[in-house]
């Protein structure tokens, strides 16, 4: 982070000054950048499978809000991310979801309203 801070600063500071911004910055603050992305949506399907088993989501709309995407990118995401999960604990017995709580989240997500 304190990488992406430096080199951000540094471009900004130079667009104002001089306008000649250090490409080699650029791409530090691109590297940097994606990967704080990565890491801060990494758990969002996690997140999105404890607040259905809470049973506080009423619909696909509150989860797509809170994502900043739509209703069907939530809803599909999160499918897509079950079926991966699912396949992942069948391949190493261990990692992911076991098939049984893959369908229970399944189908909690099912019974959420559009």
């Amino acid at each position: 982070m304190e990488r992406w801070t430096d080199a951000r600063l540094r471009t900004f500071v130079a667009k104002h000054n001089s306008g000649e911004v250090d490409t080699e910055d650029l791409f530090v603050e691109l590297v940097y950048g994606v990967r704080i992305a990565q890491e801060s949506t990494a758990g969002r399907w996690c997140v999105v499978a404890d607040l259905l088993r809470s049973g506080a989501v009423d619909s696909w709309s509150q989860i797509a809000d809170a994502m900043d995407v739509t209703e069907t990118e939530a809803r599909d995401g999160f499918h897509a991310w079950l079926a991966g999960q699912a396949d992942l604990h069948c391949r190493t017995g261990t990692i992911g979801l076991p098939e049984a709580e893959a369908a229970e989240l399944y189908s909690l997500s099912a019974v959420v309203a559009w």
